[in-house]
């Protein structure tokens, strides 16, 4: 039993020693009993006045409960103070950190009011600290883009690019991530470079192809009159090879330029209901044209008669490039198998080979342009190093993706995945 147990029970056993004595037994006892409450209360008083304003009142001076409260809440208060010291340690140095990259950095809470911000944020986004602390960041900042990124469920991978509030020349790719729980990080970093050598280099090919385009059109014009009416024997030997590499620059320059057109999205889509057991029984039969085609067994597996919600024209392109692939880098008589079904993943397109195969620490970078495996047997197929870029394009347009897997001596596998949002019924 607690020491104030004790204590009130002695002097209540007093009083009524005391009351017996002179026969008023139980008055005496209950007025020890009120007054040792009057000076409980008297004490919890204090204790209340010392909780709520420690600086200006003392803790009660008081045996027992009261006592034992008092030093709970004093080592409590001591082993705060210490966490407190250890966790103002730990965001200085997080501020110091912070403020050294050259990134924006923006802590924010659930609701979006700002928290704390770096330096760099002052100069890409205007968020000055402490000035606008609590104020919402989709005040600061109003691009469209940024409020929709900001209204998002996020999920890793997710930014914006949009321009800075300060300065219209400088563009910033925006990330938030969760931060803390409910918390939000705000990262912007600076690409105004980045996208002007980006714009150089589709510029650059741009404009080197259309440079290119007028002069190789008259050359092959010539060329193939030449080819016609030879008036001198010897040119009869050169004149095929010629037209030849001119053509091969003639569709290299053309596939440049519908990669440009792909990258800057130039060309819009033109979203329909797409047939594909059609369309893949067409790119069959123009495979089946090609120069290379020698005996070669093109098998139809059609699984669904599902179709696709797709820019036909850009999905032929790029399928045909898979299947024409096939035909020109596999040995002849070979087999290719053409597949089109749908399952609880997705819709595929998959075109399986009997060629050489491809090692593996080239899968990564086939979709490169220009990476060719081998470039001698590319050029002999009339190959240009693109096909593959283009299909990567095309297909991450429709938001699908090429997965290539392939073994050496028995052959390769090139699956186009598209999203089961974009199966349509026929």
């Amino acid at each position: 039993m607690h020491w104030d147990y004790w204590r009130l029970l002695i002097i209540v056993s007093l009083a009524g020693f005391v009351g017996l004595l002179f026969g008023q037994m139980l008055p005496l006892m209950f007025l020890a009993a009120f007054a040792y409450a009057m000076w409980l209360q008297r004490s919890w008083n204090q204790l209340y006045r010392w909780l709520k304003n420690p600086k200006k009142y003392s803790p009660p001076k008081a045996e027992g409960m009261i006592n034992d409260i008092c030093r709970e809440i004093k080592r409590v208060h001591k082993q705060n103070k210490s966490r407190k010291k250890k966790l103002t340690g730990y965001l200085r140095r997080f501020q110091a950190t912070t403020a050294a990259l050259p990134d924006g950095i923006v802590v924010l809470a659930a609701d979006g009011r700002i928290i704390w911000s770096n330096a760099a944020a002052e100069e890409l986004l205007g968020v000055y600290w402490p000035q606008d602390n609590h104020v919402r960041v989709k005040n600061l900042i109003r691009d469209p883009k940024f409020q929709q990124l900001f209204d998002l469920d996020l999920t890793e991978g997710q930014f914006v690019n949009v321009t800075s509030p300060l300065k219209a020349d400088l563009q910033l790719e925006v990330k938030i991530v969760r931060y803390m729980g409910s918390g939000r990080l705000l990262v912007a970093r600076d690409i105004t470079h980045t996208l002007k050598l980006q714009t150089m280099r589709r510029d650059f090919v741009a404009n080197v192809s259309h440079e290119l385009r007028t002069p190789l059109t008259v050359l092959r014009g010539y060329l193939e009159t030449f080819n016609e009416n030879s008036p001198v024997e010897q040119w009869s030997a050169a004149l095929p090879v010629m037209q030849q590499q001119t053509e091969r620059m003639h569709v290299m320059i053309t596939d440049l330029l519908a990669l440009s057109q792909l990258e800057t999205g130039e060309k819009a889509l033109s979203y329909e209901p797409t047939d594909i057991s059609e369309l893949l029984s067409s790119i069959s039969e123009d495979a089946k044209k090609l120069e290379q085609y020698r005996s070669h067994e093109i098998e139809l597996k059609l699984s669904t008669r599902q179709g696709l919600l797709a820019d036909a024209d850009e999905l032929r392109s790029a399928v045909s490039n898979l299947v024409f692939n096939a035909v020109k880098y596999t040995p002849d008589g070979s087999k290719i198998t053409v597949s089109w079904f749908v399952d609880s993943e997705g819709a595929h397109i998959k075109i399986c080979d009997q060629g050489e195969g491809i090692a593996e620490h080239h899968l990564e970078r086939l979709t490169e342009r220009f990476y060719r495996v081998d470039s001698g047997r590319s050029q002999e197929a009339g190959g240009t190093g693109l096909g593959l870029a283009i299909v990567k394009h095309v297909l991450q347009r429709h938001d699908a993706d090429l997965k290539i897997s392939s073994e050496l001596g028995v052959g390769s596998q090139f699956v186009c995945n598209f999203p089961l949002m974009r199966v349509v019924e026929l």
